[in-house]
């Protein structure tokens, strides 16, 4: 009779109680423990062939189960065995062992679907929610311990072992050639770590290793699996934060493995409790900080000692060699000449991939830091001594970057209740950095350079920031000057005193000085020594006046003077080609506020173009990715934001549409009043139709309207419509061209241009038969 009835769930039988008594509880020695775990085994041994005898199974079953065993295919053997050891894992050491050796099998299927099946058992009811217990850590020695308990306790050791040998196997497949081998063992690495306790620490050690996987693919699943092991587990952080902090502190770790080190450990989500964990991500963020750009550092000393030794070496070689020599060896310094520049150029595509990877780890840090330092506790002191290494960034690597950096920096300032100088003045000159014409990041900037303006309590300063945003913005394009004109109008609401640029003139420079000429009877000398005082007394004055002049050239921008200066700068943007930049140059003016929503997108040639194309607008995109640390949705704090396609146009009228054409011309956005003008022009006195999605077919009597329309626009009518709609119109231009000039030569040439168009119609009209036309409408927005 067997001591245990077949169960699934083996970890919750009830045993009989132990009688807690420490004076009769006896110290084994280890011949004792032994003694006693082998006779555990042979109760298991038994037990497991009473089972096998008295099994549940019925013959056909048997024999159903043998037949799949010996002829099934390999996903059948495999399902036979899980559903064995299912019903008791007790009663089911014959098949762990079956299921163990077929994951040490060369076949690579074989192997990885046996080790799949093991770990669905043991992440399901196979183990415990709990960690195993060895055999030798039980309470032998107490006097009421039984056969069940031994027997029991034992198969716990076994099985601790056992999942000690698939742990092993787990990690031989992990290096195995085949990538798709090593991405099932990283997912089969998170399930255990996931679902059960045990053996954690060194799974943990095993998923974290993969962060430095020769493969991207590999690399990046296992970051993505230790985020969600984090989000499953937060009591996890700050042990799989030290486990990182290992391989990413390690000597001679790859860059790769470094930088997917970096962007895991800034998707780490924090509370305000976790303290701690803030604390140690910034220290390993400034401590990679530091290794970063000492490497960077060595390296651009490395290539210049090599440059330099390259050419001292050339210099020997051109006064050692003679002109004999040359005519004999220079086929051969050709040669040589040629794998050195390839090696070169090898060395530096290599070195390109290195600084790409650096470029990002800089990213990665200074993302982390930002997400990081709002939930940390740092002494004044130490934040100091990180400030150096964020300036020093500022001015060295990417664009991006540096405005990371000056994000931190200023995020830093507002916690600390401390303004820095250094960073305003360090703001003030990127303003003029070529490389802000062409980042993609043009948003971020302008975001960072409201909140630090509008912030800063020193008017000395935010005048001269606000008088050289408006100096750049005759450099860059419709969309960052008009998401600058709106900043600019915030600034003004939250600051009235910065009206007065735009209301108070500047002082007359040039202010003429009067003085009596002297009579022709007075002395010469007395002449000469007036006229000196006089040029003294100019001198001075001019000293004095243009020390109170704006010099945009100062480096502080305290002392630009530009509270002494008017925005002259901005009056010819009201005159602007593009109707919304007049329109919000015209709204500074007048002081009023600049309604709408500030998407830099609607005011990008390619959102115009798309106009034209009437076509349904794209639905708004979901997240990107499967981080939780996703951007916020629309602007925060006043500031302004990009969107990418047409996800804002969603809820907007289509341009073609009887609800658009109807609208008054004040309802209308300044970028629509083009559209709404040509439809109205080309639609006024007769009916608009509504549109809509379905096909309808076109009779013959309304073949004449398509053939009058030739089934498009009309471009005259459109170029009348552009020119109309232009600030300051380009009629009164046009009217003043002498229509004489070219007016015969045009009308020949549009008269033959007409007759060759007829011909051409002509001919396609007798060789085309067209029919019946089926004809696509432009969809509405009442369309169903």
């Amino acid at each position: 009779m067997a001591l245990f009835e077949p169960t699934s769930e083996w970890h919750e039988i009830e045993l009989p109680d132990l009688t807690i008594n420490k004076k009769n509880d006896k110290e084994l020695s280890i011949e004792e423990i032994a003694q006693k775990k082998s006779y555990a085994k042979s109760l298991l041994k038994q037990e497991n062939e009473k089972v096998d005898m008295t099994t549940q199974l019925s013959t056909s079953d048997r024999n159903f189960v043998s037949n799949i065993m010996t002829s099934g295919t390999l996903s059948d053997r495999v399902s036979a065995l899980t559903l064995l050891i299912q019903e008791s894992p007790l009663h089911s050491l014959k098949t762990f062992d079956t299921l163990l050796t077929m994951t040490k099998k060369k076949g690579r299927q074989e192997a990885v679907m046996a080790l799949q099946s093991l770990k669905d058992l043991f992440a399901g009811s196979v183990l415990p929610d709990r960690k195993l217990i060895y055999f030798a850590d039980r309470p032998l020695g107490n006097a009421s311990v039984d056969d069940r308990h031994l027997l029991l306790w034992y198969f716990e050791d076994h099985l601790k072992k056992f999942y000690f040998q698939v742990v092993q196997q787990i990690e031989a497949l992990s290096h195995d050639p085949l990538v798709h081998v090593r991405d099932n063992m990283v997912r089969c690495i998170h399930d255990l770590l996931s679902g059960k306790p045990e053996q954690e620490q060194n799974l943990l050690k095993l998923l974290v290793n993969k962060l430095g996987d020769s493969e991207n693919k590999v690399a990046s699943r296992a970051s993505q699996m230790l985020v969600d092991l984090l989000i499953a587990h937060p009591g996890m952080k700050m042990i799989v934060v030290r486990e990182i902090e290992q391989l990413l502190l390690r000597q001679n770790t790859p860059e790769r493995a470094q930088y997917y080190s970096l962007i895991t450990l800034n998707q780490t989500i924090l509370t305000a409790k976790e303290s701690a964990v803030a604390n140690k991500l910034i220290d390993i963020y400034f401590v990679s900080f530091r290794r970063i750009l000492k490497l960077s550092e060595e390296e651009e000393e490395r290539k210049k000692k090599e440059e330099e030794e390259e050419n001292e070496d050339a210099d020997e070689k051109k006064k050692s060699q003679s002109k004999k020599q040359d005519k004999k060896k220079g086929k051969k310094g050709k040669k040589g000449k040629k794998g050195q520049a390839k090696t070169d150029k090898n060395s530096g595509d290599a070195g390109l991939d290195v600084d790409e990877l650096q470029v990002k780890m800089v990213g990665a840090i200074l993302t982390g830091i930002n997400r990081a330092f709002h939930f940390a506790k740092i002494a004044d002191e130490v934040v100091e001594k990180h400030l150096e290494i964020l300036f020093k960034i500022t001015h060295a690597g990417k664009f991006y970057t540096a405005v990371q950096a000056l994000s931190l920096i200023f995020t830093i300032s507002l916690a600390k209740q401390t303004v820095s100088d250094r960073f305003y003045r360090t703001l003030y000159e990127s303003m003029l950095d070529n490389r802000l014409l062409i980042t993609s990041k043009q948003t971020q900037y302008l975001n960072l350079l409201f909140k630090a303006v509008r912030a800063d309590s020193d008017m000395r300063r935010v005048k001269a920031f606000v008088k050289r945003m408006i100096q750049i913005a005759g450099h860059h394009q419709p969309p960052f000057v008009c998401g600058l004109f709106y900043l600019l109008n915030q600034l003004l609401i939250s600051k009235p005193a910065l009206r007065t640029m735009l209301t108070t003139p500047e002082e007359d420079d040039e202010e003429e000085h009067f003085v009596d000429v002297s009579d022709e009877d007075e002395d010469e000398e007395e002449n000469v020594e007036k006229k000196e005082k006089i040029d003294n007394d100019t001198t001075k004055i001019k000293a004095t006046k243009n020390n109170h002049l704006y010099d945009g050239r100062k480096r502080d921008p305290r002392f630009s003077n530009a509270e002494a200066s008017c925005l002259w700068e901005l009056t010819p943007f009201r005159n602007h080609y593009h109707p919304t930049v007049a329109y919000y140059a015209e709204r500074l003016f007048t002081g009023e506020k600049i309604e709408g929503e500030p998407d830099m997108h609607n005011n990008t040639l390619i959102h115009f173009l798309d106009r034209f194309v009437y076509r349904n607008p794209k639905k708004k995109t979901g997240t990107r990715g499967k981080s939780i640390m996703q951007p916020l949705a629309g602007r925060q704090d006043g500031g302004i934001m990009m969107t990418r396609g047409n996800a804002d146009e969603v809820n907007t009228t289509p341009v073609n549409s009887v609800e658009f054409w109807r609208k008054k011309v004040e309802q209308v956005p300044v970028d629509e009043i083009f559209f709404h003008k040509y439809f109205k022009q080309k639609r006024d006195g007769e009916p608009m139709e509504e549109p809509s999605n379905k096909k309808r077919k076109v009779s013959e009597d309304d073949e004449e309207v398509l053939s009058d329309n030739d089934g498009g626009v009309d471009e005259d009518e459109v170029w009348r419509a552009m020119t109309s709609s232009i600030p300051g119109g380009l009629d009164d231009d046009l009217d003043d061209i002498d229509e004489d000039s070219d007016e015969f030569d045009d009308e020949e040439m549009r008269k033959l241009l007409e007759d060759e168009d007829d011909d051409i119609s002509d001919n396609d009209s007798d060789n085309n038969d067209m029919g019946e036309i089926e004809m696509v409408e432009a969809p509405s927005s009442d369309s169903e």
